[in-house]
C-alpha cells in the first residue's frame, strides 16, 4: 500500500521546476481529442505552441496564460500545491511562503512544529530523496497544527484569488496517513484534511475547479468526494501502479472530469500503444482528459502526438462494446480502444487510420492498443 501511494505524493517535488522556469464546460468547441499536462514545465509547453485544453502546474503569471490562452482560448489552468507535504527545498519553501503571505498580516513560515513527528520526534518521511533524480526528501505535515493549517489555506486561497487561474490541483490527496500511522490516527488525518478541503472550498467563491491527484485509485481519496471536481489518476495502466484498463473505465463513471495520466514508468521509452490505449479510452467519454509523459519522477513534458491533433468532430451517442473492444462514433471518424484482444474494423467507405496514415475500408488494432479513424 505503501508503494502504491507513492505516486500521488512523488510528483510534489517537481513544482519548484514549474514554478521557477470556474466551473467546466464540457460543450467545448475544440474537436480533437482533450490533452492536459500535469506538473506541466511551463517554458516547454509555450514554445511548443500546440493548444494543450488544460494545464496543471505550481503557479501562472498573467503573461503565461496570455500565452497559453494564445494557443487555445478555451485551456483551463490550474495551480496549485499539497495540503500536507512539503518539499525540503529552500526554493520550494520559499515560494509556498511567498504566495501564502500575500496580503497578510505579516509573513508566514514554515516552523518546525507544524511537521508530522513520531512519538520519539522524529519527522515522518516520505522516502523521495534520490541521488540519482537529484530529489530531496518530502515530509508530512501535521494537519491538525493550526499555524499550518493557516498557512496552507492562505496559500490556497490566494491561488484561487487570481483571475488567471481557472481553478487549482491538490497533489498529495489520501485518506490515510500511511507512512507514519504512529504519529497520527488514520481518522485524525482524514477528519483533519477534510477541514483543510472544507476550507479551500468556502474560499472558492467563484466556483473554480478543484482538481487532486487520487494516485492510483479514486477509491484512495473518495471520502473527498464533495469537496472537489474531478482527479488525475497518476501512472496510469502503469508497472508502478498497476491500475487496469477497467479501472480507469470506473473512474470514468463516477461523474467527476478524469485525467488518465499515462507514463513510461520513469524509463523516458515512449510505449505507442499505451500511450493510444489510453487516448483512446479518453475519448469514450466526455469528462475525461489524457497526458503522456516520462513518470512520477519527471512529469511535464511538452510531447505531442499526431493522434493529438485528430479532427475527429463531435461524439454521436455514447460507446458501445462489440466483443472486447470498444468503439465510439463521431462526426468524422471512428475511436475503437482494444485493451483485451486485436480486433478488426471494417468500413463501407475509405478511412485514414491517424497513427500510420493508411487508407483502406479494413484495419487490425492490435491488442493493447488504440486508433483514431477519420473518414476520407
Amino acid at each position: 500500500m505503501k508503494h502504491k501511494c507513492l505516486l500521488c505524493f512523488g510528483t510534489l517535488i517537481l513544482l519548484v521546476s514549474i514554478y521557477f522556469t470556474g466551473c467546466i464546460d464540457t460543450e467545448t468547441s475544440h474537436h480533437t481529442p482533450n490533452i492536459s499536462s500535469w506538473l506541466a514545465k511551463k517554458d516547454a509547453i509555450i514554445a511548443s505552441e500546440k493548444p494543450y485544453d488544460m494545464v496543471m502546474t505550481g503557479w501562472f503569471t498573467p503573461e503565461e496564460a496570455l500565452q497559453l490562452k494564445s494557443q487555445n482560448p478555451n485551456v483551463l489552468l490550474l495551480a496549485g500545491l499539497s495540503l500536507n507535504w512539503i518539499w525540503e527545498n529552500e526554493e520550494w519553501i520559499a515560494f509556498l511562503e511567498t504566495v501564502a503571505s500575500y496580503d497578510h498580516d505579516g509573513p508566514l513560515k514554515l516552523t518546525e512544529q507544524m511537521y508530522l513527528k513520531t512519538p520519539q520526534g522524529e519527522k515522518c518521511a516520505f522516502g523521495w530523496q534520490s541521488d540519482e533524480w537529484g530529489h530531496e526528501e518530502i515530509y508530512a505535515m501535521d494537519p491538525r497544527d493550526p499555524d499550518w493549517v493557516e498557512l496552507i489555506t492562505s496559500f490556497y486561497f490566494n491561488v484561487l484569488d487570481q483571475p488567471q487561474h481557472d481553478g487549482v490541483i491538490v497533489d498529495m490527496l489520501s485518506e490515510k496517513q500511511w507512512w507514519c500511522s504512529e504519529a497520527i490516527s488514520d481518522e485524525e488525518w482524514f477528519s483533519a484534511t477534510q477541514t483543510i478541503m472544507a476550507e479551500i472550498q468556502q474560499y472558492n467563491t467563484n466556483e473554480k475547479l478543484i482538481i487532486c491527484n487520487s494516485g492510483c485509485y479514486y477509491e484512495d481519496i473518495d471520502l473527498y468526494h464533495d469537496f472537489f471536481d474531478g482527479f488525475l489518476l497518476e501512472n496510469f495502466m502503469g508497472d508502478q501502479c498497476g491500475s487496469t484498463y477497467e479501472e480507469g473505465m470506473h473512474a470514468a463513471e463516477t461523474g467527476k472530469i478524469v485525467i488518465y495520466a499515462i507514463d513510461t514508468d520513469d524509463t523516458n521509452v515512449q510505449d505507442m500503444n499505451k500511450m493510444r490505449l489510453g487516448l483512446t479510452l479518453s475519448l469514450l467519454y466526455d469528462t475525461t482528459y489524457f497526458t503522456y509523459d516520462v513518470g512520477p519522477r519527471d512529469h511535464g513534458d511538452a510531447w505531442w502526438f499526431t493522434e493529438y491533433d485528430a479532427d475527429i468532430g463531435g461524439a454521436e451517442g455514447v460507446y458501445y462494446q462489440q466483443d472486447t473492444a470498444y468503439f465510439r462514433s463521431y462526426e468524422h471518424g471512428l475511436v475503437v480502444s482494444a485493451p483485451y484482444s486485436a480486433v478488426t474494423v471494417s468500413f463501407t467507405q475509405p478511412h485514414t487510420d491517424v497513427s500510420t496514415g493508411i487508407t483502406g475500408i479494413e484495419f487490425v488494432v492490435p491488442e493493447g492498443d488504440g486508433r483514431i479513424f477519420l473518414i476520407k
